[in-house]
C-alpha cells in the first residue's frame, strides 16, 4: 500500500501562540522559522508587538534584517537613525496610525512608543527567518558604564544607576500620562 508524503505545515496561529516575551505587561509573539518550519529558507519571520499606553520598545537594531512594520491598533512613534547611501546620518522621527507601514533598514538603529491611550499592535515583518536583536541596555549591561563614559566624555557613575532589566520594554513613565 502507497504511502503519503508528510505535507508541510503551512498555517501558524500568531495570534494565538505563547508570548516569545513579555515584560512590563508587553507582549512579543513570532513566527520564525524555529516556530514554523516552513519557514526555513525563506528569509522571512513574521511577529506581532503589543505595547501598553506609554510604553517604550527599547532603542535597538537588527544586525540580519530589515524590518517592515504594519500598524494593526492604536498609534505609534518610532525613531531612526542610520547612514544613506552617501554615508550622510538620517534621523527621524515617523508616527504611525493603523494602515500604515513603516521600513526600517537592516541595523537601523530604532525605538518604537506608544503614545496614545489605547493599546497599539504591530505586525513585523523580517528578511530573516531568525532575525537577531541587539537592544541598548544590553549593550549597556554587556560592556559596562566604563565603556559608555569614555565614549561620552562623562563619569562612569553616571551610568551606575541605569536600568538595564529593561531588555526589550520600557513601562510608561509617571509623567506620559
Amino acid at each position: 500500500m502507497p504511502t503519503t508524503p508528510l505535507q508541510p505545515t503551512l498555517r501558524f496561529d500568531l495570534a494565538a501562540s505563547k508570548p516569545a516575551i513579555t515584560e512590563h505587561g508587553n507582549t512579543v509573539r513570532e513566527a520564525n522559522q524555529n516556530d514554523f518550519p516552513v519557514l526555513a529558507g525563506n528569509a522571512v519571520a513574521m511577529f506581532t508587538i503589543e505595547m501598553k499606553p506609554g510604553a517604550l520598545r527599547v532603542p535597538h537594531w537588527h544586525p540580519n534584517a530589515w524590518e517592515l512594520d504594519y500598524c494593526l491598533h492604536g498609534e505609534a512613534r518610532f525613531w531612526i537613525a542610520g547612514p544613506d547611501n552617501d554615508n550622510n546620518q538620517v534621523k527621524q522621527v515617523i508616527d504611525l496610525k493603523p494602515g500604515q507601514i513603516i521600513f526600517i533598514p537592516q541595523g537601523w538603529f530604532h525605538a518604537i512608543k506608544n503614545p496614545g491611550r489605547s493599546d497599539l499592535k504591530l505586525l513585523l515583518t523580517f528578511n530573516n527567518g531568525l532575525p537577531t536583536d541587539i537592544g541598548l541596555p544590553v549593550g549597556l549591561d554587556a560592556l559596562g558604564g566604563e565603556v559608555f563614559a569614555q565614549a561620552f566624555g562623562v563619569s562612569p557613575g553616571v551610568f551606575s544607576s541605569f536600568n538595564t532589566t529593561n531588555k526589550f520594554f520600557a513601562p510608561a513613565q509617571t509623567n506620559d500620562r
